[in-house]
C-alpha cells in the first residue's frame, strides 16, 4: 500500500512542475473599428494585475478584426511594457470576425478585450472555460457578451454596464421586441407623412422621412394605411414577418389640362418565312402561339406544339429514347412509301437536319431535346404554298419556324439582333462626356501617395472625418484593391461593421468582396444578410454564387435550384437559371444532377453576356452600351420608365439585370456610360454602388 502512496505522489510532482513550465496567457485584442473609442486605461488595469499575480509566464497576442496577426512575449518579473507599447499602437480598422480564432488560441488562461459587436449572425466567440471577457467601450451588445459568458463559463468585465445611457437597454429593447415596423411606398417612393393605425384603435402613427413606421400590434391585427394628400387607402394584415412593405398607388387627379391624342391601329404582324409581315398582306394563313402560351413547366419544346396546331401531328423518334419529337412531325397523311414525309424544322432563320421517313438507319435520327422552351419567343406553322414559297422542295411537308428569344427577328428580316444595334443611335464625340474619368477627391488623395503604406496612413488620416461616409470606404476600397486586396477586404468591412443590419449597404460591402473574390468574408457576410432577409432573391443567389468552390459546388447548385423551384419574378430568373447552367457546365464531372431538371442541361453560349447589379431597388440610373460601331443602346431605371419593374424589385428582393450581345458584329472596343439620377428616397444621399460581371 505505501508503495502505491509513492508511486501517485510523484506522478503530481510531475504534474505540478508541467504546470508551472506551461504557465502562460492568451490575449485576444479586438481592434475593429467599433474598438476605436474604448476606454484603454481599464484594459490595462486588467493586465497589470494578471502580471503582478504572475511575473514570469509567455503571452500570446491576437490582435484581430476581419483577419488576424499574432504575436509571442516573455514577460519577466512583471515586466510588460513591449506588449503595452505594441497595443497602445495598435490601429483600429475594419470588422470583427470572431469565427478565425476557433482552434488559435494556445493557453487555457485567456483574456478577451472585445465590444461583442459581432458583424455575422451566427457568429460565435468560443473560449475554454473560465476565460475573461473584457469589454471598456461604452457602445457594446451587452447580450452577446452576457451570452458568450454563460455559455463558456467565463467572467465578464463590462466597465461600459455602469454608464447611465446603458442602464435602461434592457427595458427598451422588451418594447421594441412587441412593436410591428414597416416602410410605405407610394408610386414606389417612400412616402412621408403617411398615417397608419391598428384597426379598432384611434392612435395612429406617421412616417418619417423614409416612409419607415413603428406600432405595437399583434399578429392577426389590421393596419389601416391612408394619405389624404394623395388621396389612397390599403389595410394590410399583421403575420409574422418582421418587416411589412405597403406599395400603394396615387390617386391625384389633375384636370388643368385636356390632351386629345389620336389613335393609330397598330398592325396585325404574323410570322412568315421572311419575318413579320402584315397579315392583312401576306395572302395565305398562318398559325402561331407566342411565349405566353408556353407553360413554365413544359421541359421540352414538343409539348409546346401537342395540340397546338390543327393537322400537325407528332411521331415517336428513337432518338429521344421514344419520346414524341418535332423530329418525326406530319401535316399530312403518311401518303408516300418512299419518299419523306417529315416536316422542315427552321430554328432562328436556319434550317435544321431534316428526320427521314423514308430511312430506317440511325443516322436518319435526329433530336430537338436540345431547345429551351423558356427560351422560345415565337412558333408558327407553314403549309402549303407558305412553306414552299419560302423553302421549296425542302418545305413540301410543311415548316416549323422557331424564334428564340434571344435571336428576335429585325425590320422584318431574320437573323440575330444585337440589341446595341438600332436606329437613329449613333454615339459620336458630342455625348462622350460620360466616359470621362471623375475620379473623387478621396481618391484622388490616395492616389497621390508614393507608396501603399503612405497611402494607408493617409487612409486613416481622412477616415477620422469620414468615419461614417460609405463612399469614402468604397473609394479606398478601389484604391486598395489591386496591390493589396487583403487589406481592400478589412477597408470594406467598416461598413459591415458600422451599419449590420442596413440591407442597401450590407449589399454594397458583398459586391464588392465577390469583385475580389474575397469568398471567405462573403460567405460569412451573406450568412449574416440570409439571415437578416430570408426572402431576398439577390441575397440567396450571391451566397450560392460565393460558395462556388472546392467542396462546395455541389451545396451552391442545390441552393441555386431550390431558389429557382420557389421564385416567380420573371426579372431574376433569366439569370438565376443562366447561373445555374452556368455551373453544371463548368462542374460537370464532380456534380450529382441526377435530380436536376433537363432544362438545366444545356448551357446556352452568347458571345457577350453582361450582368449588372446595384445595391438598393429604389435608385434611379440609365447605363448606355456602345458597340464597335459606335451605335448605342440605353436602358433606363427609372420610375418613370419602368414603375412596375421597381416595384416587383421590391417585393421580390432583387436588384440586377443582365444583357446578351451576339453576332459578328460584337469583337471590338466597347464603351459602358452609367448614369446616376438619384434616388427614390429623399434621404440617401450615398448614391449607388453599380457592379458589372462580364462573361
Amino acid at each position: 500500500m505505501k508503495k502505491w502512496v509513492i508511486v501517485v505522489f510523484t506522478f503530481y510532482s510531475a504534474i505540478l512542475c508541467s504546470q508551472e513550465q506551461a504557465i502562460g496567457t492568451s490575449i485576444l485584442w479586438d481592434t475593429s473599428l467599433s474598438m476605436e473609442d474604448r476606454l484603454l486605461e481599464k484594459d490595462f488595469s486588467v493586465l497589470q494585475k494578471v502580471f503582478e499575480r504572475q511575473g514570469n509566464q509567455e503571452v500570446q497576442l491576437i490582435l484581430f478584426n476581419i483577419d488576424l496577426t499574432q504575436k509571442t512575449y516573455t514577460i519577466k518579473d512583471g515586466n510588460w511594457e513591449a506588449l503595452k507599447t505594441d497595443l497602445q499602437a495598435a490601429v483600429y480598422d475594419g470588422a470583427s470576425n470572431y469565427r478565425q480564432l476557433k482552434g488559435k488560441i494556445k493557453h487555457a488562461n485567456v483574456y478577451v478585450f472585445t465590444d461583442g459587436q459581432k458583424v455575422y449572425t451566427n457568429d460565435v466567440l468560443e473560449l475554454p472555460q473560465k476565460s475573461f471577457i473584457v469589454n471598456s467601450s461604452p457602445s457594446r451588445d451587452a447580450d452577446f457578451l452576457k451570452r458568450t459568458a454563460l455559455i463558456t463559463r467565463s467572467r465578464l468585465m463590462d466597465f461600459a454596464a455602469i454608464l447611465p445611457e446603458n442602464m435602461s437597454g434592457i427595458q427598451k429593447k422588451q418594447v421594441q421586441e412587441q412593436a410591428v415596423s414597416g416602410t410605405v411606398y407610394i408610386d414606389n417612393k417612400p412616402a412621408p407623412n403617411v398615417n397608419v393605425a391598428v384597426k379598432g384603435i384611434a392612435t395612429a402613427v406617421v412616417t418619417d422621412s423614409e416612409g419607415n413606421f413603428k406600432l405595437s400590434a399583434k399578429v392577426g391585427d389590421s393596419l389601416l394605411i391612408t394619405s389624404r394628400s394623395d388621396h389612397t387607402l390599403k389595410t394590410v394584415a399583421v403575420d409574422t414577418q418582421s418587416d411589412i412593405r405597403v406599395f400603394m398607388k396615387a390617386n391625384v387627379y389633375a384636370l388643368e389640362e385636356v390632351v386629345l391624342v389620336e389613335k393609330i391601329q397598330k398592325e396585325a404582324l404574323t410570322q412568315t418565312g421572311y419575318g413579320l409581315e402584315n397579315k392583312e398582306k401576306v395572302g395565305y394563313a398562318t398559325q402561331s402561339i407566342g411565349d405566353d402560351e408556353i407553360s413554365p413547366i413544359q421541359t421540352n419544346v414538343s409539348q409546346s406544339i401537342q395540340n397546338r396546331f390543327s393537322g400537325v401531328n407528332l411521331g415517336n423518334s428513337d432518338a429521344t429514347g421514344g419520346i414524341e419529337d418535332i423530329s418525326k412531325v406530319t401535316m399530312r397523311s403518311n401518303t408516300s412509301l418512299l419518299y419523306n414525309n417529315f416536316s422542315l424544322v427552321v430554328i432562328d432563320g436556319t434550317p435544321q437536319r431534316q428526320g427521314d421517313s423514308s430511312r430506317d438507319a440511325a443516322n436518319a435520327e435526329t433530336s430537338f431535346g436540345f431547345i429551351d422552351p423558356d427560351n422560345i419567343a415565337n412558333i408558327t406553322v407553314l403549309k402549303g404554298y407558305a412553306a414552299t414559297n419560302r423553302y421549296g422542295s425542302l418545305g413540301a411537308n410543311g415548316v416549323i419556324l422557331i424564334t428564340t428569344k434571344t435571336a428576335q427577328f429585325e425590320g422584318g428580316k431574320q437573323g440575330q439582333q444585337d440589341l446595341a444595334r438600332l436606329k437613329n443611335n449613333v454615339y459620336t464625340e458630342e455625348n462622350d462626356a460620360l466616359n470621362t474619368n471623375k475620379s473623387s477627391v478621396f481618391l484622388k488623395t490616395l492616389e497621390a501617395a508614393s507608396s501603399a503604406e503612405e497611402g494607408y496612413t493617409t487612409y486613416l488620416s481622412l477616415r477620422g472625418f469620414n468615419r461614417e461616409n460609405m463612399a469614402f470606404y468604397m473609394d479606398a476600397y478601389h484604391y486598395f484593391k489591386k496591390d493589396n486586396p487583403q487589406l481592400a477586404v478589412r477597408v470594406i468591412s467598416n461598413i459591415m461593421e458600422l451599419y449590420p443590419t442596413n440591407e442597401s449597404k450590407l449589399n454594397a460591402a458583398g459586391m464588392a468582396l465577390l469583385s475580389l473574390g474575397a469568398k471567405k468574408p462573403a460567405i460569412a457576410l451573406y450568412e449574416h444578410l440570409v439571415a437578416l432577409h430570408p426572402n431576398d432573391v439577390q441575397v440567396q443567389l450571391n451566397y450560392a454564387l460565393a460558395m462556388q468552390g472546392k467542396g462546395t459546388h455541389q451545396k451552391a447548385l442545390n441552393n441555386l435550384v431550390a431558389l429557382s423551384n420557389k421564385i416567380t419574378s420573371k426579372g431574376i430568373t433569366k439569370t438565376l437559371n443562366r447561373e445555374i447552367r452556368n455551373l453544371i457546365f463548368k462542374n460537370k464531372g464532380s456534380l450529382n444532377t441526377a435530380n436536376i431538371d433537363q432544362k438545366y442541361l444545356n448551357n446556352l453560349r452568347y458571345d457577350v453576356r453582361l450582368v449588372f447589379e446595384w445595391n438598393d431597388p429604389g435608385h434611379e440610373f440609365e447605363i448606355q452600351f456602345v458597340n464597335p460601331q459606335k451605335r448605342f443602346f440605353n436602358w433606363e431605371h427609372t420610375n418613370d420608365s419602368n414603375a412596375s419593374r421597381i416595384q416587383d424589385e421590391y417585393i421580390n428582393g432583387y436588384r440586377s439585370e443582365e444583357f446578351e450581345f451576339y453576332g459578328k458584329d460584337v469583337k471590338g472596343k466597347w464603351v459602358i456610360n452609367a448614369k446616376y439620377l438619384g434616388s427614390l428616397s429623399d434621404t440617401n444621399k450615398e448614391g449607388m454602388v453599380l457592379k458589372c460581371s462580364l462573361y
